[in-house]
């Protein structure tokens, strides 16, 4: 008897609520939303305080995205609703503001782009290849494009070629906000070169189509680095006393030009001999450096020089 009154006892008494943000969403926002990621942040005093970050997206429209902070130690996460419909006004503006700027642009005929934008900031992400004749029409066509939106918030201006590979990988028409907090370097890998500057009516498209930069942190940067190489080693064979040893990977300098911004500037270390991979002090035995500029499209190597210092 005792057992059964125990069994019939606990079926009556309430389940005790999950302190969690899924639970709390539906509790204050029913129906409405959902946690679509995580942020992970290993700073320890997050695991200390258990702070967590999520991605929070609307149910009927999920490129509608958010950012909470919560704590799962604190009651009611330490998270009020007041802030999160704040957040959700602020971000259903952004998309609305985004799917007007892409609307305007698929009809003056770019191809395959998205359109992301945050504040201030509009990013136009277009992923075909960036040959000098597509940069100079499309950018001609984005500039016009804001000139007739007389009323867009958007002033800061980030147009970027992507790899053409990753076309609607990660999102479709809006560049959704969970893509930025990815955490990973998967942007500036897939990043080809980019142009970015503040709004004015009145800019003009052949003066800011001479300031499109290369991304040397790009996964296409290893192919620019071996090419030039090939070419600093040809000059070395000419110009460098024998015998001597190049080095293409290890210790090799390498950023955009200050006077070209579509070139890198490389710096490959040079020694009398391989040196050994298992000795860690590589500037032990080094000699110098082969100094030069690779353009981008040109695949030339010019300002040859050696020198001692980066």
């Amino acid at each position: 008897m005792a057992s059964l009154l125990s069994t019939l006892f606990g079926c009556f008494q309430k389940k005790e609520k999950k302190n969690d943000l899924p639970t709390w969403l539906e509790t204050n926002f029913p129906g409405q939303l959902e946690v679509a990621g995580n942020i992970i942040n290993v700073d320890l005093k997050n695991l200390y305080y258990k702070k967590k970050t999520s991605m929070v997206a609307d149910k009927h429209d999920p490129e509608v995205q958010i950012v909470v902070n919560w704590y799962k130690a604190q009651p009611g996460l330490g998270v009020t609703k007041e802030e999160v419909q704040a957040s959700l006004i602020k971000s259903r503006k952004e998309v609305a503001e985004g799917r007007s700027l892409f609307k305007a642009l698929k009809e003056k005929d770019l191809g395959k782009f998205s359109v992301g934008v945050i504040e201030m900031a509009a990013y136009i992400l277009i992923y075909e290849e960036p040959t000098p004749e597509l940069r100079k029409d499309y950018l001609g066509k984005i500039m016009a494009t804001l000139d007739a939106m007389p009323d867009h918030k958007q002033t800061s201006i980030w147009i970027e070629f992507m790899e053409p590979a990753v076309y609607q990988e990660r999102f479709k028409d809006i560049v959704t906000l969970d893509y930025w907090n990815r955490g990973d370097t998967f942007h500036e890998d897939k990043k080809i070169l980019s142009l970015d500057y503040e709004w004015s009516p009145g800019l003009e498209a052949e003066i800011m189509n001479t300031k499109w930069t290369i991304n040397a942190s790009s996964a296409r940067s290893t192919g620019y680095r071996e090419e030039a190489y090939k070419l600093a080693l040809t000059w070395a064979q000419k110009n460098l006393p024998s015998p001597f040893y190049l080095e293409e990977v290890q210790m090799v300098g390498m950023g955009v030009d200050d006077e070209d911004p579509l070139s890198l500037e490389f710096d490959f270390p040079y020694y009398s001999s391989k040196p050994d991979s298992s000795v860690t002090d590589l500037d032990e035995n080094l000699l110098g450096f082969v100094n030069g500029v690779y353009h981008t499209e040109k695949k030339t190597f010019t300002k040859v020089k050696k020198t001692t210092e980066r």
